[in-house]
């Protein structure tokens, strides 16, 4: 929603759709530093943005606000 509100370009997967989309995820988790801690306590790492290849555990509505502003997401005239 956060992205949407801040017209950021995305690409939503919805891991639920299909067992093909699934897997890629479950690749990402179980082989991504950043969801290590996920791993380790049994959690599912979600919802994740992959920026540039870099993988990203988003932490509510504030951290994905601040990720727009790191990354220079939104979309610019």
């Amino acid at each position: 929603e956060v992205l949407s509100q801040n017209e950021v370009k995305f690409a939503y997967v919805d891991i639920c759709e299909s067992v093909g989309a699934l897997k890629k995820y479950l690749k990402i988790r179980d082989t991504s530093e950043e969801h290590a801690v996920a791993r380790e306590t049994h959690a599912a790492g979600i919802p994740t943005l992959v920026i540039d290849d870099q993988v990203i555990i988003v932490k509510g509505p504030e951290h994905a606000k601040e990720l727009i502003e790191e990354y220079h997401l939104a979309e610019t005239e």
